[in-house]
């Protein structure tokens, strides 16, 4: 069964294997300091997953993942795309044996069992709404946490069966830490210790009261230590922004997020990465049938409320089952209902766990029907799951690269302003500033206060020649009167650095950025331009301390500890520069760039064996690298061996020239 849904899974989402990093995946599998090597499996418990920002997403097992992926794969997206398949398929084979054990006990039907447990769980794996959580790589917080609570969930089960004490213990023990490493992949495992307590509380049979209390015991453990873990990393403030919704309006967003929900859930057409569910309230104009127009959304959100609880009454085959699906899908629901505030209204692959109760509900509806229909209705809902499967191919090839996931989005409805700051900033990558212009353009219209689009969309009019358009644009203001709700504020101010050191205009790019690193002092960027500006300006000693500052207290940061590295060889201290280059050297089990860096600094020692084995290590890492091929090549010729020395210069000169570079 399992090699089906692996066939299944990969079928389905093949179009997304080999699929470029999008969105938050330049960060979390590009910039994150904490995935290129081993010895971050300790720290990463210590920090929040964005290490610049306001997020409070405390999913240290997401990193340990990730690292997983880089040992593997080094820098290749595939592989990263193939590991989250694996993961939702692997979910979905533990939830079909977690539903055939579950099932007995909600359906009186014996023989309806194993076919609804293998329609639900097929229905759930080949969903179109879980694309957030299987074709985006950031999105595998959900299919981990699920399936890590799904085996925490069947070992418990296992542990009730077996005798022996040492098997009971063993058991209990390994449902214990899968429970707490499901914590430690997104915060969403909660909700599955409550499905838990349901199902043992409420629906399970045959518990003695000993079993109940010694499992309620040793899930407060796991929440003990989970608390204890979550309270490593640092407190962070809370983002500046508008005020939450009064109670009302998120009444009001929870139903139309439920009727969002259900829509999605049963006719899953428009699907987008950003989705908004307007305003909460309405003026008073336009007469009812517009009022009721607008919301159609919460019309169905009441409507799906309604039908559930009158499903949940109707007594028959299947009444278990409805309620415990109904039960599944509430308990889930609440925490995306934005009766709490939260910081989006809806999002695909926050219903990832709440789908299955939809599903289990779904299932129980079916059988209430006459047994003379449901052969039929059975052949219809594998056409149905047929279809869903057609339906999430198409749309996994929308994460094919930045472009074309932002374009399919915004043309889905999902034209936010950071989605389209988003497509602005690759079109910009590629070159293409009129049109990058016109997205910025966009983007301001909708959302005035947009400080990184207004700034970018200087620097493109800036780029394009047209300074005098660009001036009025490019005027930031104080750093603390910048909105620190957005995304990466702190860009701006770099790039308008950037443009002021171009220009020759050193001292006020200096005084700007040490403006902005008193409001972001975390942001090595930041503090990185600022030492260039001191080193161009010729304190090169008070270039090296604001970085070594930096370096220090960031040990595990491997840019500033390549940054420091050269800044100090470039000073003429290569005993130091050379220190810094082999601690930096197991920061990142594939990168080459630590060893060229004590390659450099080896050979400025006259330490030529060394270097020639430092920037072997480099080359075998970065073979493609002309720089590194030179160094070694020079190398070669200081060690008498010209010929070899030779080689590898004309090597250099080929990949240079395919590269569109000319070697001096």
């Amino acid at each position: 069964m399992l090699l089906g849904f692996l066939l299944v899974g990969f079928a389905i989402y093949a179009p997304a294997l080999d699929g470029e990093l999008v969105w938050d995946d330049h960060y979390l599998v590009g910039e994150n300091p904490f995935f290129r090597s081993p010895v971050f499996a300790a720290e990463v418990f210590q920090h929040h997953l964005f290490f610049e920002s306001f997020s409070t997403y405390y999913r240290p097992v997401q990193n340990l993942s990730y690292m997983a992926d880089y040992w593997l794969w080094g820098g290749s997206p595939a592989g990263y795309h193939v590991t989250n398949a694996l993961l939702h398929v692997v979910a979905a084979w533990l939830l079909l044996l977690l539903l055939l054990r579950l099932l007995p006990g909600l359906l009186a039907n014996a023989r309806l069992c194993a076919g609804t447990a293998l329609l639900v769980s097929l229905a759930w794996l080949v969903h179109p709404v879980h694309n957030a959580a299987v074709a985006y790589i950031s999105g595998r917080a959900d299919s981990l946490a699920a399936l890590l609570a799904l085996a925490a969930w069947l070992l418990w089960m296992k542990s009730c069966e077996v005798k022996n004490a040492f098997a009971i213990a063993g058991t209990a023990t390994c449902a214990s830490l899968a429970l707490l490493a499901a914590l430690c992949s997104k915060e969403i495992a909660l909700v599955w210790l409550a499905l838990f307590g349901v199902h043992v509380n409420f629906f399970q049979r045959g518990i003695s009261r000993l079993r109940r209390f010694s499992s309620l015991a040793g899930v407060g453990g796991v929440l003990a230590i989970y608390a204890i873990l979550h309270s490593l990393p640092e407190a962070r403030a809370a983002a500046e922004g508008d005020a939450h919704e009064p109670l009302a309006g998120r009444v009001v967003l929870m139903f139309r997020a439920l009727g969002d929900y259900t829509g999605l859930m049963l006719i899953p057409a428009r699907l987008m990465m950003e989705r908004s569910l307007g305003p909460a309230t309405h003026a008073d104009r336009g007469g009812w049938w517009q009022h009721i127009s607008s919301e159609y959304l919460s019309i169905l959100g009441a409507a799906s409320l309604v039908g559930a609880v009158w499903l949940c009454l109707q007594r028959g085959e299947g009444m278990p089952l409805r309620r415990f699906g109904a039960l599944w899908f509430a308990i889930a629901f609440v925490p995306i209902s934005n009766l709490i505030p939260l910081n989006a209204e809806v999002a695909e692959h926050w219903i990832y766990l709440a789908s299955i109760g939809f599903l289990l509900l779904l299932a129980g509806t079916v059988a209430m029907l006459p047994r003379v229909a449901l052969r039929r209705v059975s052949i219809a809902l594998g056409c149905a799951i047929a279809l869903l499967a057609v339906r999430t191919s198409f749309r996994a090839a929308d994460w094919a690269d930045p472009e074309t996931f932002a374009r399919k989005t915004i043309a889905n409805g999902g034209g936010t302003p950071r989605m389209l700051a988003y497509l602005a900033q690759e079109l910009g990558i590629q070159g293409r500033l009129t049109e990058q212009e016109q997205v910025y353009r966009k983007a301001l219209a909708m959302y005035p206060d947009f400080t990184t689009a207004r700034i970018n969309l200087g620097l493109c009019l800036q780029k394009q020649g047209r300074a005098g358009e660009a001036g009025a644009l490019l005027d930031l203001g104080p750093a603390t009167a910048v909105p620190r709700t957005m995304p990466r504020t702190w860009n701006a101010a770099l790039n308008l650095a950037g443009q002021h050191h171009k220009e020759g205009r050193r001292i006020e790019a200096l005084a700007l950025i040490r403006e902005w690193r008193a409001q972001f002092p975390e942001t090595w960027e930041l503090c990185a331009f600022e030492a260039t500006i001191l080193r161009d300006l010729g304190a090169n000693r008070d270039a090296i301390a604001v970085a070594l500052e930096y370096a220090r207290s960031h040990w595990w940061h491997l840019p500033s500890q390549l940054g420091t590295a050269t800044l100090q060889r470039d000073a003429g201290d290569y005993e130091a520069a050379l220190a810094m280059a082999r601690r930096a050297q197991r920061l990142d089990v594939h990168g080459a760039g630590a060893f060229d860096e004590a390659a450099r600094s080896e050979l400025a020692l006259g330490r030529l064996a060394a270097a020639l084995e430092s920037e072997a290590i480099a080359i075998a890492r970065a073979p493609r690298n002309s720089e590194y091929l030179d160094l070694f090549s020079a190398i070669l010729h200081g060690l008498g061996r010209d010929h070899e020395a030779l080689a590898v210069r004309r090597k250099a000169a080929l990949i240079a020239a395919e590269s569109g570079r000319t070697l001096l």
